[in-house]
């Protein structure tokens, strides 16, 4: 009697079991799915923030915001529920067991634990071939973007062919790296499969021995090999998905790596005296995906409140240096200090606040006059008008339309002056102009020079003989 009761405890036990994975998935599909559109969501969001905080191919920014991130929509859709399973199921139909038969019980317990040995074993397997298809995604997306950027130069020199076959063979090399993963992950569950079906079958010849013996009952013996294989249903199926898990793990830690978390930044607003004194010390810079540096091992010092031309031949890094200064680029090698403190530390919202710049060639953007004088905050009409006819520039400021060369960097100089930082980068401010317009320019900036630390890199006499502080490269 007491043998039925735990019997029909059990089998009310196994059937709630049931009856409570059922309505957990229903349940939880829903939130699962937004769950996972929310964890993806926000990692896009962290990747674009960083886009310009990195040196970063533009091959290994597509793999991770799409490739990478679109990973974890299979984990949280497949694995999830199965993890969830393993969680809440194994220990109920266990409980089970163990008021049926502790024998059979203390089989499965045993036998449990060598699935997941095994699939730990073929996880470092399988990490390094993981890790090796991955880079050569990466190569592939890179050079497939390239083609695309460069396709009209390739038609013109009839290149054509030749990146069709580059783009081939990168293409085989990917599919081969990812084939390998895919047949680590069969044999991982044919593995597991493997060995939950000799578990099972562990159970079922004891049970039938006992049962020939008179050592259990009818009844419990055919509950638990019932339950046997729904016992070990949520391990095989999470072997199944093994190479999502194993995906997922690599997922995230690239994306660790890419998203590490930086040493927390000063404020460059609280704690920078302005204007600042500036020092390169051992400052190097490469390109990427070159070899020699455009800048290696330079220091130099930029006084503060002074206005300093940077001179040099062509290619001799002034660009460079001024990209540096404004933070648009990191360096190499070395550390650049704004007074006593190194910029590498400064948040760069905070020092961009601080840091007007104007490039070689400023960008035209598709508004109006007025919208482009004003893209750095506040247009300040009477500040404008007063530059305007400083610099001798008649503009339709509500038109859109284009305007000269001259013009467009006299409104790139407007604009870095309207920014009102402490510290102004110019670029060839003067490049291209007659010298009536250039004389204009420089009194200009003589005019707000007071109380600013002021860096033009240029090739005109006009404006060496101009500066306070002359820098040769």
């Amino acid at each position: 009697m007491v043998g039925f009761i735990n019997s029909a405890a059990s089998i009310f036990l196994f059937f709630g079991a049931f009856a409570g994975r059922f309505l957990i998935s229903a349940t939880c599909a829903k939130k699962i799915l937004k769950l996972s559109n929310k964890f993806q969501t926000e990692l896009r969001k962290n990747l674009h923030a960083e886009i310009f905080n990195k040196e970063i191919s533009s091959g290994e920014i597509l793999t991770l915001i799409f490739e990478t991130v679109a990973t974890f929509d299979e984990f949280f859709i497949k694995v999830l529920p199965q993890i969830f399973s393993v969680i809440i199921l194994l220990p109920l139909f266990l409980v089970a067991a163990v008021f049926t038969d502790w024998i059979t019980a203390t089989i499965l317990l045993v036998t449990l634990p060598i699935s997941p040995i095994i699939l730990f074993l073929i996880g470092k397997a399988t990490a390094e071939k993981n890790s090796r298809a991955w880079a050569e995604l990466q190569k592939l997306n890179g050079e497939f973007k390239e083609i695309l950027t460069a396709i009209t130069t390739l038609k013109m020199f009839g290149r054509i062919d030749a990146a069709a076959v580059k783009l081939k063979s990168t293409s085989e090399k990917s599919s081969l790296a990812t084939l390998d993963v895919l047949k680590l992950a069969f044999v991982s569950s044919f593995a597991l499969e493997l060995l939950t079906t000799l578990s099972i079958a562990i159970v079922a010849v004891t049970l039938g021995l006992r049962l020939i013996a008179g050592e259990v009952e009818f009844a419990a013996a055919l509950f638990l090999l019932l339950i046997a294989p729904e016992f070990f249903a949520p391990v095989r199926k999470l072997g199944v998905m093994f190479h999502v898990v194993i995906s997922a793990k690599m997922a995230i830690e690239r994306l660790e790596k890419f998203l590490a978390v930086k040493p927390e930044k000063i404020s460059a607003i609280e704690k920078l005296r302005l204007p600042p004194e500036i020092f390169l010390q051992n400052v190097s810079y490469t390109y990427p995906n070159k070899i020699s540096p455009v800048l290696k091992n330079l220091n130099l010092k930029i006084p503060a409140g002074k206005i300093t031309a940077i001179i040099g031949e062509s290619g001799a890094g002034k660009s460079t240096i001024l990209k540096l200064l404004a933070g648009l680029i990191l360096p190499t090698g070395g550390e650049i200090f704004f007074n006593e403190l190194p910029t590498s530390k400064f948040q760069r919202e905070s020092l961009f606040a601080k840091v007007a710049y104007m490039p070689q060639a400023p960008k035209l953007f598709d508004a109006t006059l007025s919208e482009n004088f004003s893209m750095f905050g506040q247009l300040e009409t009477s500040e404008l008008e007063k530059f305007l006819a400083a610099l001798n520039l008649h503009l339709d400021l509500k038109s859109a339309k284009k305007i000269s060369r001259g013009q467009l960097q006299r409104l790139g100089l407007i604009r870095a002056l309207l920014k009102n930082s402490s510290l102004i980068i110019l670029d060839e401010p003067t490049a291209g102009l007659d010298f009536e317009t250039e004389e204009k320019v420089l009194s200009l900036i003589k005019k707000i020079s007071s109380r600013r630390t002021i860096i033009i890199a240029t090739h005109r006499q006009a404006v060496i003989n101009f500066a306070e502080n002359v820098i040769k490269l």
